[in-house]
């Protein structure tokens, strides 16, 4: 088995201030942590300053941790100004780079269409981006997240259009699962690394999907995790989204990924 190594993933986060996310990971024994640029207490401005950057790694080093990943903004799918998606998402790989990550997380987008057109768009402006990024020596995971990547197929013609040795899939069994995908089948058809996973599971509340703690959830995660076992290198991302009470599902997320990673 390849070595585990932990992280967290900064959604769940958004809302608790940097210092207090460096403390709960560094007393739970993970000691790298993700970041991302948005307007929340516990994310960064999306035109912070380069001194508060240098500050946010200062903070991030004091408490032993260092960066997986940043996410980067741009919507790739936009039908007008694409020009722009991608400035945005170059200048926020610019801001990433100070905080030394090793991935950068991006989307397609968000833009209701499936026509040939998105594909060729979203696969060409990715293919300037992740050449950005690979001046910084980052690998960029693009997020199956719905919409254009809601599928493993989908994701291959997007990656394949791309065509950089530096991108590869940041792995949601959870987002494949929300939209019927099965997370296992998905990523056995995925013909390109896995460079970052995000793991979180699913409920039915109401005859409706929700995001849950991977202990309450349904996808069964043991044959997934068999599987990277053997092919994947990277980080594990605990992914628990629920502002609230992030702190005890993540540490209800950790306890329950042990366990099952014990057992393979």
């Amino acid at each position: 088995m390849n070595p585990v190594t932990l992280t967290s993933s900064p959604w769940g986060f958004r809302l608790t201030p940097l210092e207090e996310q460096c403390q709960f990971l560094k007393s739970n024994g993970i000691e790298y942590i993700c970041g991302q640029f948005a307007k929340f207490p516990g994310t960064m401005p999306v035109d912070i300053a380069p001194a508060k950057l240098d500050e946010t790694l200062a903070t991030v080093q004091k408490h032993g941790l260092s960066y997986a990943s940043v996410n980067a903004n741009g919507d790739f799918m936009v039908r007008e100004d694409v020009e722009k998606e991608i400035a945005l998402a170059c200048a926020d790989i610019d801001r990433a780079a100070r905080l030394k990550p090793k991935v950068i997380i991006l989307f397609a987008g968000w833009v209701d269409r499936d026509d040939d057109a998105v594909y060729d768009q979203v696969s060409a402006a990715l293919k300037r981006v992740t050449r950005h990024a690979a001046k910084y020596n980052l690998t960029v995971g693009l997020e199956n997240h719905g919409g254009l990547t809601r599928t493993a197929e989908q994701c291959n013609r997007i990656l394949a259009g791309v065509d950089e040795p530096n991108i590869g899939l940041n792995f949601d069994p959870a987002n494949f699962w929300m939209y019927d995908e099965d997370p296992l089948a998905a990523i056995k058809k995925i013909e390109f690394p896995i460079v970052f996973t995000h793991f979180k599971s699913l409920k039915r509340v109401d005859g409706k999907k929700e995001y849950c703690r991977l202990s309450e959830g349904e996808i069964d995660y043991p044959p997934i995790l068999q599987w990277l076992a053997d092919k994947y290198e990277g980080f594990y991302g605990l992914e628990y989204e629920e502002p609230s009470d992030v702190f005890e599902g993540t540490r209800d997320d950790l306890r329950q990924l042990n366990q099952w990673l014990e057992n393979i």
